[in-house]
């Protein structure tokens, strides 16, 4: 494989996990589900639903806040961690050594 070939398939494996992270839902909880934060793939928050009695205690619901939000990012860590391992499954990275030969 040479380098052009290399590089075009890491430019398309690039661009598909962009699409998959713009795609991406994940919803995590906290408080027993007072507090749900849904965020995509680029850790944007999309979605979030406070439960009333969440609000009782307003020294708790940012920490209830902050701690769906880091359950939700590890997650969203842990899936592109898969998908870029998964991705380099396929490719032929033997060639990469070639290019360094003879310097």
């Amino acid at each position: 494989m040479d380098l052009q070939a290399l590089m075009e398939q890491a430019k398309n494996m690039q661009n598909s996990m962009k699409e998959n992270m713009s795609t991406m839902a994940i919803r995590a909880r906290s408080g027993g589900g007072m507090v749900e934060v849904v965020i995509n793939g680029h850790k944007e928050m999309t979605h979030i639903d406070i439960k009333d009695e969440a609000l009782v205690d307003a020294e708790m619901l940012p920490d209830l806040i902050l701690a769906a939000l880091n359950v939700a990012y590890a997650e969203v860590d842990n899936r592109m961690k898969d998908q870029v391992l998964g991705s380099l499954g396929g490719m032929d990275l033997s060639s990469i050594s070639n290019l360094f030969k003879g310097q």
